[in-house]
């Protein structure tokens, strides 16, 4: 991997900060961004709640797979996941075989905080704070495992994180 041109992802859960850090570390970097859940609803034409209204979750997760196959490995590229793309083990492996896979970390708090009681998060939208700790619980190891570097967003503006990102990055660059 040729890290001068490689790619970034970003990946965390839902509200980690993930397309806020990524327009940023991209503009920084003076890469391209891509956001992949608005690539899925620019080739499905329909917003994620419609996709899982009408496909389910594995309908979903059909469509992130093949948007993700689409973009991956594009050189000079910062892109945005969605919470749940470490849940096939074959997105990581792309992801991780085609570029640096840094994960946003937060609190539960945190993120419960910036999405707003779920509104336009499928999985959230509805339930009760307890179903939104277990998804939380159940995806953190997949995020840790997947990830080259962590960055904890807690209560960190996004442009200090996408400068952290971007000095790792190039420090990594530098060392080869």
């Amino acid at each position: 991997m040729d890290n001068l041109t490689t790619q970034l992802a970003l990946i965390g859960f839902m509200g980690s900060g993930k397309t806020t850090v990524g327009r940023l570390l991209a503009a920084e970097l003076g890469y391209d961004f891509v956001d992949l859940d608005a690539l899925i609803v620019a080739q499905s034409g329909l917003s994620i709640p419609a996709i899982f209204a009408r496909e389910g979750e594995e309908g979903f997760r059909r469509r992130e797979r093949e948007a993700l196959r689409s973009v991956a490995g594009r050189p000079r590229q910062v892109l945005a996941t969605g919470g749940g793309i470490v849940l096939d083990p074959a997105n990581v492996e792309l992801l991780r075989a085609t570029g640096l896979v840094v994960w946003l970390s937060a609190s539960l708090a945190a993120v419960l905080s910036r999405v707003k009681e779920g509104r336009g998060r499928p999985l959230l939208a509805g339930k009760d704070p307890g179903a939104a700790a277990e998804l939380f619980a159940a995806r953190e190891e997949l995020y840790r495992r997947a990830a080259h570097f962590i960055v904890d967003t807690t209560g960190v503006a996004p442009d200090e994180v996408a400068r952290e990102i971007a000095v790792w990055f190039r420090r990594r660059q530098r060392e080869g």
